[in-house]
Formats: C-alpha cells, sequence, structure tokens
C-alpha cells in the first residue's frame, strides 16, 4: 500500500493535473450548453462539436506551454499543430484547416515557430490558411486553432456503466529531455501518421464506438478522470493492465502527454472488433478498467487499491449536473 499511496500523492502534485482544475475558472464563467444555430454544443470535449447538415463542424483551440516556447520554439510549432489534429480526430473528425495567433520576440524565433507548424501542417495534410502576428520584444506566445468535419461523434459524454475503458497509444518512442512529451510520431511517415489518425473517425461511423478523448497533459490518468467527468461516471482501474515502453517506469508513463496516445470507453460487445482495428496497424489497445455507477474513481496495482479522485470534486467543472 505504501507504493501506491507514493505514487498518487506524487501524481496529485503533477503540474498536468493542476492546470486542468485552473479550467474551472472558465466553466463557472459560461453556460452549461452554449447555443449555436438552435442546437446545444456541450462544454468539456476536445472540440466543440456544432450540428451541420452533413453532420458536425469542430472547432478547437490550443496554447503551447510556454517553457516549450522559449526552449525549442520549432517543437512548439510542430506540437500545437499536432495537440490540435488529435483534438478533431478524438472527436471522430478529420481536420480542414488550422490559423495561428504568435507573438514572437524577435524574427528568429517567428521563423522556427513557423518552420514548425508548417512541417507538421504538412506531414497531417492539413493547411495553414491564416492567423495573426504580433512582433513583441516582451515575451513570445503561440495559439493556433482548428476547424475540423465529423459525420459522427466521439464524445466525452457518453460513458456508461459497464464500458470497457482503454488505451490507445504506441509504445515505439522517447520522451523529450526536460518535457513529459512521449514522442512516438516524429519517426512516422505522412502516409502513416494520417492511417494511424484514421482509426479514430473510423471507430464512429462504423458505431464500434462513441466515447473517446486523447490523452493530454494531464496524462492517463488525469484524461480518464476528465472524460469519466463529464460522461458523470466513475471507474475502477487496473494499472497492472496499463503496458509500458521499455526503459520507461509506469509513475512516468501515467504522467506523459502523447504524440498519439487516446482513451476510450468501449460496449463490453464491442470491445474485441475495436481491439482489432488498431491491431492491424500495429497500434497498441488494451483494455485498463471498467466505467461504473458511482462518482469514485478508484486504482489498483501490486495487490493495493485506492480511490484517486471522487466527481463530486470538479476535475475541469464541466458536468452536466
Amino acid at each position: 500500500m505504501s507504493w501506491l499511496n507514493d505514487f498518487v500523492a506524487d501524481w496529485m502534485e503533477t503540474s498536468g493535473l493542476q492546470e486542468k482544475q485552473d479550467i474551472q475558472t472558465v466553466a463557472s464563467s459560461l453556460p452549461i450548453s452554449p447555443v449555436v444555430n438552435g442546437q446545444p454544443v456541450l462544454l468539456g470535449d476536445d472540440a466543440a462539436a456544432i450540428p451541420s447538415n452533413e453532420g458536425y463542424l469542430l472547432l478547437a483551440a490550443e496554447g503551447v506551454w510556454p517553457p516549450l516556447l522559449r526552449a525549442d520554439p520549432q517543437l512548439a510549432g510542430r506540437c500545437c499543430v499536432l495537440t490540435n489534429v488529435s483534438d478533431i480526430y478524438a472527436m471522430g473528425g478529420r481536420p480542414t484547416a488550422v490559423v495561428d495567433v504568435l507573438f514572437a520576440t524577435d524574427d528568429e524565433v517567428a521563423s522556427k515557430v513557423l518552420k514548425g507548424m508548417q512541417e507538421n501542417a504538412e506531414r497531417f495534410g492539413v493547411p495553414i490558411v491564416g492567423g495573426h502576428f504580433t512582433k513583441n520584444r516582451d515575451t513570445s506566445a503561440l495559439a493556433v486553432a482548428i476547424l475540423g468535419q465529423a459525420k459522427k461523434l466521439l464524445t466525452s459524454h457518453t460513458a456508461r456503466p459497464g464500458d470497457q475503458l482503454m488505451l490507445v497509444c504506441k509504445l515505439e518512442g522517447n520522451i523529450r529531455d526536460g518535457f513529459n512529451f512521449w514522442d512516438c510520431s516524429s519517426r512516422c511517415s505522412p502516409e502513416e501518421l494520417r492511417e494511424e489518425l484514421e482509426c479514430l473517425p473510423f471507430l464512429a461511423e462504423a458505431e464500434l464506438c462513441d466515447t473517446a478523448k486523447d490523452v493530454s497533459m494531464a496524462g492517463i490518468l488525469g484524461t480518464t478522470i476528465m472524460m469519466l467527468e463529464t460522461s458523470e461516471y466513475g471507474a475502477e482501474i487496473d494499472l497492472d493492465e496499463i503496458p509500458c515502453p521499455l526503459g520507461v517506469g509506469l509513475e512516468q508513463w501515467l504522467k506523459v502527454f502523447h504524440s498519439y496516445g487516446f482513451i476510450l470507453s468501449v460496449r463490453p460487445e464491442q470491445v474485441r472488433d475495436v481491439m482489432n482495428v488498431f491491431e492491424k496497424k500495429e497500434i497498441c489497445c488494451v483494455p485498463y478498467g471498467r466505467v461504473i455507477e458511482d462518482s469514485t474513481i478508484t486504482v489498483w496495482g501490486r495487490g493495493a487499491s485506492k480511490v484517486i479522485w471522487d466527481l463530486k470534486t470538479p476535475l475541469m467543472g464541466f458536468a452536466q449536473s
């Protein structure tokens, strides 16, 4: 039990988890379900899903973590496109185009950021169609917004008791020095990247799954709680079932942001079919827990168990009730 207590105490102090709690400031200032063209748009997803004649328009935005932008502007540009693209695919959609807002201390920083953005825009096949630029000698800042489309949705609002929680990830890659960033995409060809991401809209359109979220800076556990908060159900999670890359310990693996990583909530009768979709691409897809009709999230590991969260305490604050 000592290992699990120590792990949970350390995990609770991670910046990725604490920063998700900061979102409550925004959640408390917005209506629970904004209305667009007479239709409600649920908050708390990876992208806003706006009903349209052909399904849904998807709209999302991401800001870059300032320390990453200072340390490696080109990587920051790459990551900002990558995270937005992942948000769209996590909703069962396909990206259409991106725009950026860039403040840079000088032309060199701006050039590196834009080079990184263009590299991943080309790799993912998503054009940069405009934005805003200001030279600001005091500090640099970067945000990117993306537009996408979905025929059928994956959302974080539809997990149900009895569902299997499933982790989709790639175990070949490396952690970027100084950042909890698992880079499993840089060595992939553009064709591989797009084929792997295409698994997500396929799941939605084949009606194999309706619930997903991409693994964010909150890591595997934090992202799971984010999804469960909007679905308003708890879970039992088996840490022993979560595979780790060679040379990466579980404690570190549970904290990293993935360049390709998704959490799914899948009806039991669909689990094998969902696993087959990813196994055909040699992508890891494993059950690691189940959704329960309760407000608690309990983890099991090495013969011990512990409640790590109770949804009566908000994380982001986007629960509907």
